[in-house]
């Protein structure tokens, strides 16, 4: 299994559309505006860490932010690019673990599991310390996890879905090292093409996740299970952890 899966172009192109699509982008939407709406913020300068073609990054700019776009990705920021038009985005190639501005952002968002990519748990935890230097004081981190509780609850050894043009997906996911890993195998079958992936992800549960961003200086205002504010308990879909820094 390739540890730096997340900087292959080819498993952006080949993949990336199933997860970037017309319905996903609608729920990125929506998703940014429960958001805001419980964080009570209305302008600022949001850092939005593995934005890929801008799920999140274009509701947020729309909103009235200004929004720094990072992602790895060059596939994915191109995409964005096209869709930004004039809105006030800006886009930077670069990985999360060498980004710093000091104090330049009142709010760091990492949507939609981006936060756990790495092997290395130093890593996790430079990228936790880069953040922190990069919000200004009393600026907020959100990060939009699926919580070790919800894939207990809900994994299945292999899930298949189909799309409207033919292709089908089946996903092989497994949870390994104590508990604190998911490996993946992707499987897209597109006519007589078979498209083989396998990439591993960090996952945290609701008691774990606040162990580590105590010990790198946030204070944890929330832990939610959804976009709109609900108890992060054992029917919870997403992990929504909230956090500030003095």
């Amino acid at each position: 299994m390739n540890s730096n899966w997340y900087l292959d172009e080819e498993f952006w192109r080949t993949f990336g559309p199933l997860m970037f699509n017309s319905d996903t982008f609608a729920r990125g939407e929506e998703e940014i505006g429960q958001l805001l709406a419980l964080l009570g913020t209305s302008a600022g300068h949001v850092l939005d860490l593995g934005a890929g073609p801008g799920r999140h990054s274009l509701p947020l700019a729309r909103s009235g932010y200004t929004v720094t776009a990072l992602d790895t990705s060059a596939h994915l920021l191109d995409q964005l690019r096209e869709s930004a038009g004039e809105l006030p985005i800006e886009i930077v190639q670069a990985d999360m673990r060498e980004f710093v501005r000091e104090q330049a952002y009142d709010l760091a968002l990492v949507m939609w599991t981006s936060f756990g990519y790495f092997e290395e748990e130093d890593d996790h935890a430079r990228v936790l310390d880069n953040i922190r230097a990069s919000l200004k004081p009393g600026g907020r981190l959100v990060l939009d996890l699926v919580g070790l509780e919800t894939l207990c609850r809900t994994m299945e050894p292999v899930h298949l879905t189909e799309y409207d043009n033919g292709r089908m997906l089946v996903e092989r996911p497994t949870l390994v090292d104590d508990m604190t890993r998911l490996d993946n195998e992707w499987l897209l079958i597109d006519d007589d093409t078979v498209h083989r992936t396998a990439f591993s992800h960090r996952v945290w549960s609701a008691g774990e996740i606040r162990s580590l961003l105590t010990r790198h200086g946030y204070e944890i205002t929330a832990i939610h299970g959804d976009y709109e504010g609900a108890d992060y308990d054992l029917e919870a879909e997403r992990m929504i952890v909230i956090t500030a820094i003095g």
